[in-house]
């Protein structure tokens, strides 16, 4: 009613013959033409095309290694799983047998990497593929397969001895975890500055006659004999021992431990050593 007002006949007829057809007339976009109303351009396929351009796809299976720096060798990698093992009670056979479905003992080397990640032993790529080698199928045809059997029965030593039954009388030695603080190394300089600086630590411990263990307790709220960097440089700053940071380095570098995905102080193993000082200075 209002356009009839201002527009003539042949106006009328000219809109309707633009917007309309067998249907009727297409108001909605009479309207947006009449008053036209800027659209935001679509984002979600370049929000999407920028994802999916920082994802660097993995083989299936692998999603969680890595490939960082890991152990060197067969023996190097077994003790590194025997000792997550061993901490946490892994069964890995059970992990295994879901992808040996003929009980042959034998699975495909892809099939022995996703059950590896899933144990959450935390491989590197590297190590994986030294295993791989060590257990790999000697079968003509069965080259890609891997004696899981073979690797599971070597892990498992730590338990108990295959075929113990049949041997009753066995010596069985039960395996013992090297603690984490011993497998740091130091390079050649800062090795002189650690021992250096225990033995002046030692003569200390001795001559004022005291115990550590309590300088750091109170600072060990979950009693796992550890402290944070800033905690144990705090306690020597106390007692004045310890200035230089080349040395405080030393010591860090020495007894440092992973626990809870950060590095700490491993304030027992660094007392222990400081009374093993003592007492062989004093015999």
């Amino acid at each position: 009613a209002v356009v009839s007002t201002q527009s003539t006949e042949g106006e009328r007829r000219a809109l309707a013959a633009l917007y309309g057809d067998e249907k009727g007339v297409n108001y909605h976009k009479f309207f947006e033409d009449l008053d036209p109303v800027a659209k935001e351009p679509r984002k979600y396929e370049k929000n999407l095309a920028e994802m999916v351009s920082h994802i660097h796809f993995r083989e299936a299976g692998t999603e969680r290694l890595l490939r960082r720096e890991g152990c060197k060798t067969v023996e190097s990698v077994l003790d590194k799983i025997k000792e997550t093992v061993m901490k946490r009670r892994i069964r890995l056979l059970e992990f295994f047998k879901d992808y040996d479905k003929l009980t042959s003992g034998r699975i495909l080397k892809s099939n022995f990497t996703r059950a590896l990640d899933l144990c959450g032993l935390n491989l590197t790529v590297d190590e994986i593929d030294l295993l791989a080698k060590e257990y790999q199928s000697e079968v003509v045809g069965k080259e890609d397969c891997i004696y899981y059997h073979k690797f599971n029965d070597e892990i498992e030593s730590i338990f108990t001895v295959k075929g113990l039954e049949k041997s009753p009388t066995a010596q069985v030695v039960q395996y013992k975890i090297t603690p984490e603080y011993l497998k740091n190394s130091l390079s050649s300089p800062l090795q002189k500055v650690y021992d250096s600086i225990m033995k002046h630590l030692a003569q200390f411990v001795r001559t004022r006659r005291m115990q550590l263990y309590p300088m750091f307790e109170d600072y060990d709220r979950c009693r796992n004999g550890t402290v944070t960097y800033s905690q144990f440089r705090r306690v020597l700053c106390i007692l004045c021992w310890i200035t230089d940071e080349l040395e405080f380095h030393a010591l860090e570098e020495q007894y440092k431990v992973r626990v809870g995905g950060m590095n700490v102080f491993n304030y027992l193993a660094f007392c222990d050593d400081i009374n093993a000082i003592v007492k062989a200075e004093s015999n």
